[in-house]
């Protein structure tokens, strides 16, 4: 970490998560749901920042504005992310995109359910932001 250009910017995500807008040819206004890597708290302001919800340094002021709750513009891991379930470090990415999925799928608590749940992105981060797996997914029509 001593040797990145700013302690503050998580480059990995900024990477990953270009890579995946490109790739879906979304943006993060098409953002519905994130399931965010929160195993510390500024990991999800940082990454908020990095995959372009938030201005670099306004994270704070963008979740009280806009609102990552249920009822907010971008709803945040739901079900409690990696705190909640005791950040199980190998299954983390695989339970993250689950519990996406179980969003885009309405089968969670309706306590729980974000009401506009077209599109979900879930990111994963290791190594203090070095390595990092963006996904998005959409609901499929039935």
């Amino acid at each position: 970490m001593d040797n990145r250009e700013d302690l503050l910017w998580l480059k990995g995500v900024e990477r990953s998560v270009k890579k995946a807008y490109y790739i879906s040819g979304l943006q993060p206004k098409d953002i519905d749901f994130f399931e965010t890597h929160d195993a510390f708290s500024i990991i999800s302001a940082l990454s908020l920042e990095a995959s372009g919800f938030a201005e670099k340094g306004k994270a704070i002021q963008f979740a009280d504005k806009v609102g990552i709750g249920i009822e907010g513009k971008l709803p945040m891991t739901t079900c409690g992310g990696l705190k909640g379930r005791g950040h199980p470090v190998g299954a983390t990415g695989v339970y993250q995109v689950v519990e996406a999925a179980q969003q885009l799928r309405s089968e969670v608590d309706e306590k729980i359910q974000v009401k506009k749940n077209n599109i979900a992105m879930a990111q994963n981060i290791g190594g203090s932001g070095a390595t990092v797996i963006t996904t998005i997914l959409k609901r499929m029509a039935h």
